[in-house]
């Protein structure tokens, strides 16, 4: 399952259909306005990536029904939840992620990896409703499933959301667009996947023969 498909986007951004849950968790939020430059708006729409990305994964891992280790996923496969060092760039936020889903979940494969930054995308692209909907759903798996979940909360996605609610929607779609253009490949992710890949047939076809 994807993020995509299950309605996120449900009565469009002039239109927003919240459920009682996530009325509660805006109202929850304190009503502040966020003074941010070009550079940190730059680097809280990396972040925003990042942030996103480990929920995607997650959905794809567990097909939309979230476990006891769902929120340990989104913390780990987030720099900026793991180390508190948001990506600094699209390429940076896209390369990072990958590599961190390739090798802290048990669920480890390149197509996977690839599909949820897919799935980023794809939510970017719906709007502010669909990016703010999977926001708060992440924020809840942390807040249940990850250690000191209420204070990276705290820390980052409450002050995520608040952020995005004035942030132009086309803005989003740029951020897509950096996104795809910025995908890693096997030769570009940063590790020799295709020696590792080579290593692993030839051990796997030797004991075959054996």
């Amino acid at each position: 399952q994807s993020v995509g498909s299950g309605g996120a986007g449900e009565g469009g951004e002039g239109g927003a259909v919240w459920d009682e849950e996530e009325r509660e968790a805006l109202v929850s939020l304190p009503s502040v306005e966020l003074l941010i430059d070009r550079e940190g708006s730059l680097r809280a729409l990396c972040g925003l990536a990042d942030l996103l990305y480990g929920y995607c994964y997650d959905v794809r891992a567990t097909e939309g029904e979230p476990t006891c280790e769902s929120g340990w996923t989104v913390r780990m496969l987030s720099t900026q939840l793991s180390w508190l060092d948001p990506p600094a760039s699209p390429a940076e936020a896209a390369g990072a992620s990958v590599r961190r889903s390739l090798c802290y979940p048990l669920l480890r494969h390149w197509l996977l990896s690839l599909r949820a930054l897919d799935d980023v995308c794809c939510l970017l692209r719906l709007g502010k409703v669909a990016t703010i909907r999977a926001l708060l759903a992440a924020r809840k798996l942390l807040q249940g499933g990850a250690e000191y979940g209420y204070l990276l909360n705290r820390a980052w996605l409450d002050d995520t959301v608040i952020w995005l609610q004035r942030v132009p929607a086309r803005r989003l779609v740029r951020l897509a667009a950096a996104l795809e253009a910025a995908a890693p490949s096997k030769p570009t992710v940063g590790w020799p996947l295709e020696q590792y890949e080579a290593l692993a047939l030839e051990d796997e076809e030797g004991g075959e023969g054996e």
